[in-house]
């Protein structure tokens, strides 16, 4: 069977050579959305490498087109408050993601938030004076603050980008930021009362964590669907499959009744509130039964073992050594 991704109409002009595989209802949504929704914008003037999905009155999605080989497309969301905006998560560090984002806040502060610190969504931090993430992940965050970091995964031995359709400089300069760590349940006020909350969501990383929005109920939760201990990890009690279960049961006790809807990292968004405890459930099992997966796959030179999440059209992917 062809895994191919099959072509979706891209007038962003980035090509990567290397894309994630497909995933099935993950196409559909992105065909349908990408194509065919009239919510799309494009800043082609500000921003020319992402597209703009005004999904609430004050909530925006920006799709970010993949520009490192192997890994997805991302979602960057944007919370628009009454005195200020939160940026949450930077993507590749491609084209002027903050003046993008500062447009659509009518000229308000935006402030800057990762859901955790891997390269994909880290690389536009550059553009901000501060960044917040969760207190397990920031010291690693400061560790990778080099200027060749991000060129060592979007560079080619060439120097040259490995993705297509934008050239070099576009790939946003060096600067160091101020990185503040949070706690769980740390609050960000974007004034008149307006709340986002930090919620720990361990597994993915140390410091992986979900940002909900207690006016609208949606719920940005970044990678929670996989486990893995990085190399040099100084949390690694918090990357296991354990870890992430408890950290979702705590999540659902305390804001179960707040949350609207599920905002990803990758892929579908907007995914009814119930995929939390079907999450809960894929890690009961693996925490049961860890030998029994349903399918094993090679991920940058890893094993990784994967479980499917009932109704998610996705998996918890696990390393035997981080399942807790």
């Amino acid at each position: 069977m062809d895994l191919n991704p099959r072509p979706i109409k891209n007038d962003l002009g980035i090509v990567n050579p290397y894309p994630e595989k497909e995933k099935p209802s993950r196409w559909t949504f992105m065909k349908v959305l990408r194509e065919h929704s009239d919510l799309k914008e494009t800043y082609p003037d500000i921003d020319p490498y992402v597209e703009a999905y005004r999904w609430k009155d004050n909530t925006w999605c920006i799709f970010n087109p993949s520009i490192q080989s192997g890994c997805g497309d991302v979602w960057s969301y944007l919370v628009v408050g009454p005195e200020r905006a939160l940026l949450i998560d930077t993507a590749f560090g491609l084209g002027d993601l903050r003046g993008l984002c500062e447009h659509l806040a009518g000229g308000k502060e935006v402030l800057c938030a990762n859901t955790h610190k891997h390269v994909d969504h880290i690389g536009g931090n550059v553009q901000f004076d501060r960044v917040y993430i969760n207190e397990y992940d920031a010291e690693a965050l400061r560790d990778q603050m080099t200027p060749d970091y991000m060129s060592s995964f979007l560079l080619g031995e060439d120097g040259e980008p490995t993705a297509q359709g934008f050239p070099k400089s576009d790939l946003v300069p060096f600067r160091p930021y101020e990185v503040v760590a949070c706690p769980n349940g740390y609050i960000f006020d974007l004034g008149e009362g307006y709340e986002v909350e930090l919620v720990h969501l361990s597994g993915h990383t140390a410091g992986q964590s979900g940002f909900l929005d207690k006016q609208t109920g949606c719920f940005f939760i970044g990678d929670s669907t996989s486990a893995l201990l990085d190399e040099g990890e100084r949390y690694p009690q918090y990357c296991t499959i354990r870890s992430m279960r408890d950290c979702l049961v705590a999540a659902l006790e305390k804001h179960g009744e707040e949350i609207g809807g599920l905002y990803p990292g990758h892929g579908t968004f907007d995914l009814h509130p119930v995929t939390l405890q079907y999450m809960v459930n894929a890690c009961e099992v693996i925490l049961a039964h860890p030998d029994q997966y349903d399918s094993k796959i090679k991920w940058f030179d890893r094993d990784l073992y994967t479980r499917n999440i009932y109704q998610f059209g996705s998996d918890l992917k696990y390393t035997m050594d981080s399942v807790g």
